[in-house]
């Protein structure tokens, strides 16, 4: 099985539950997260977004991915964290979204920085907890148990609802 499709998300009535896989760990703030390594297509360094107008808060602009332009979304923005000054270890992850009308299927994240691809068994997974809404947490698909410390595990594509992530697409197209 290849690192890329290690990991599959069925869905729930909540939204997509964690499965045992690999998970590329990424920072936002003083906490870490994990992303399913399937959803990954690649991670680049921090480059020139060009900003779009009268978007939300949240969606940095877009940036041309060799000759294709997509959306760069600031996942700190969008997961009410206090924007941060850009470092050396800022990146922007490319994620593989739903497939437009435009053909978009891809997305960036701007984060802090990537950390390293950990691996998860069963025994390593919980699901998420209920903490009020659970329709404004559907981007949390489940928590990664590593030693005492306690891992999100995200859906990217989730964080944005199906408006936003059409808007987000529709700028880049």
């Amino acid at each position: 099985m290849s690192p890329l499709t290690a990991v599959e998300n069925t869905p729930t009535h909540l939204g997509a539950t964690a499965k045992p896989g690999q998970y590329l760990t990424l920072q936002l703030g003083p906490r870490v997260y994990g992303v399913a390594v399937r959803s990954v297509r690649e991670i680049n360094p921090m480059t020139d977004i060009t900003p779009v107008p009268r978007t939300a808060s949240f969606v940095a602009g877009v940036m041309n991915l060799r000759g294709k332009i997509i959306p760069v979304i600031d996942l700190r923005l969008k997961l009410g964290l206090p924007a941060t000054e850009t470092t050396r270890a800022t990146c922007i992850v490319v994620v593989e979204t739903a497939e437009d009308s435009q053909g978009n299927h891809m997305m960036g994240v701007i984060v802090d920085s990537v950390h390293s691809v950990i691996e998860l068994s069963t025994n390593q997974i919980e699901p998420p907890p209920v903490l009020g809404e659970t329709a404004s947490l559907r981007f949390i698909v489940g928590m990664g148990k590593i030693e005492s410390q306690v891992l999100i595990l995200l859906d990217v594509t989730s964080t944005l609802s199906a408006e936003e992530l059409q808007a987000a697409h529709g700028i880049a197209a």
